[in-house]
C-alpha cells in the first residue's frame, strides 16, 4: 500500500514535471519566433539588400525566397468579406455548410438527404466560410495579378518568405 509520502512525493513529481513542460514549451515558442523572423524578416531584407532571389550554400542546399501573405477572415468582418468577393466575382470561393444535431442513437436519420431534415422539423445550422489556404492562395494571385484588393478588410499582409531545399 502507498504511504501519504509517497503520495506527496508523486504530487511533487507531478508538479515538477508540468513546470519542465511549461519551461520547455516557453523555449520552443521563443526558438519560433526566433526561426520565423529569420524566414520572414531577417534573411528576406538581406536576400533583398543583397540584390539576390536566391542563393546556393556550401551544403549544395538552395535557400531562396518568394512571396507569400498572412491573411484571414474573421466574424467581424466576414460580411463584408463575402459581399466584396461576392461583388467582385469571387463568390466561389466561399463554401456552404449545413449541418444538425441528432441524439443518441440516431446515426441513420444523420445519413438521409438535407431535403428530409427540413421536412422532418430538425434544426438546421447553416454555415458558409473560405478556407484559410484557399484564401492565402487567392490574395496571393490577385496581388499577382495587380488586382487592387482591401487587404485591410481580409487582415492581409504581403510577406517574403525563405526557404531552404
Amino acid at each position: 500500500m502507498i504511504s501519504l509520502d509517497e503520495m506527496t512525493a508523486l504530487a511533487r513529481a507531478l508538479q515538477d514535471a508540468d513546470r519542465r513542460v511549461a519551461e520547455h514549451e516557453a523555449l520552443l515558442n521563443l526558438a519560433k519566433e526566433h526561426a520565423r523572423e529569420l524566414r520572414e524578416e531577417t534573411i528576406p531584407a538581406a536576400m533583398q539588400e543583397l540584390g539576390l532571389a536566391n542563393l546556393t550554400l556550401d551544403t549544395g542546399e538552395k535557400l531562396s525566397v518568394k512571396p507569400d501573405v498572412y491573411a484571414s477572415i474573421n466574424e467581424i468582418n466576414k460580411a463584408d468579406c463575402f459581399r466584396w468577393l461576392e461583388a467582385n466575382g469571387f463568390a466561389g470561393l466561399i463554401k456552404t455548410e449545413v449541418t444538425t444535431a441528432y441524439g443518441k442513437g440516431e446515426r441513420e436519420k444523420a445519413l438521409e438527404l438535407i431535403a428530409e431534415l427540413q421536412e422532418r422539423g430538425l434544426t438546421v445550422g447553416f454555415d458558409e466560410n473560405v478556407h484559410n489556404q484557399t484564401l492565402k492562395a487567392f490574395i496571393r494571385e490577385q496581388l499577382a495579378k495587380g488586382t487592387d484588393i482591401p487587404l485591410d478588410l481580409f487582415n492581409a499582409r504581403p510577406i517574403w518568405v525563405a526557404k531552404i531545399k
